[in-house]
């Protein structure tokens, strides 16, 4: 079984299925804008290519204490997941990963290194719905590596968005530091909450 995944809008194969709407997030942290995550969405055949770019420059007196920077891209056909790529600067720690769905599983690639996960792995990109309510087990867009996170659906809530009040659904991923996530009822992204090293709040905010 390839990675299936079950909500609409993650294909593009029938005709009259759009093409997901572009995603600019400000990250917040402290009151502060500190960062930027842009995730754009293209036809190309029959094929759906998702490009994430996250850039975050925290700074405390002037000076730069933390820098993060990623490039994502994921690949789908008629909603499953057939390639992925993705590079990371973690505060000086390079990553560098592919991936490719095949009929035996997820083949992950690192350096000189692959491995096989489960053929239902998604994977944590988070920008649709069905990433936190599919059956498979997430992997973890900078190292390639499962995570062991339990997906909790906290249920109904409105927040603001744009300037405007929308109706979203709240799911909290793990627990020692965890992820929390709000989507609409397009199952579309809006909101995101991480925890960082030092226990603090990030926020991506859709602009």
């Amino acid at each position: 079984m390839w990675l299936a995944m079950a909500v609409a809008p993650v294909s593009t194969s029938d005709a009259g299925q759009p093409v997901p709407q572009n995603l600019e997030f400000d990250i917040v942290h402290d009151g502060g804008v500190v960062g930027h995550h842009r995730i754009t969405f293209r036809e190309d055949g029959d094929e759906l290519v998702v490009r994430s770019d996250i850039a975050i420059d925290v700074k405390m007196l002037l000076l730069t204490v933390f820098r993060y920077q990623q490039t994502r891209e994921e690949v789908w056909r008629d909603g499953r997941l057939i390639t992925f790529a993705s590079t990371a600067d973690d505060d000086g720690t390079p990553y560098d990963i592919t991936g490719e769905a095949r009929p035996d599983g997820l083949h992950v690639t690192s350096g000189t290194e692959t491995w096989i996960l489960p053929a239902d792995s998604l994977p944590a990109s988070y920008w649709n719905i069905s990433m936190v309510t599919g059956t498979g087990p997430l992997v973890d867009a900078q190292s390639g590596s499962m995570l062991d996170a339990k997906v909790l659906k906290v249920g109904p809530e409105t927040i603001r968005v744009d300037g405007k009040e929308v109706a979203t659904t709240r799911y909290k991923l793990g627990a020692e530091r965890p992820r929390h996530l709000w989507y609409d009822a397009t199952g579309r992204l809006v909101k995101m909450r991480a925890v960082g090293r030092n226990g603090s709040a990030i926020d991506w905010v859709l602009k």
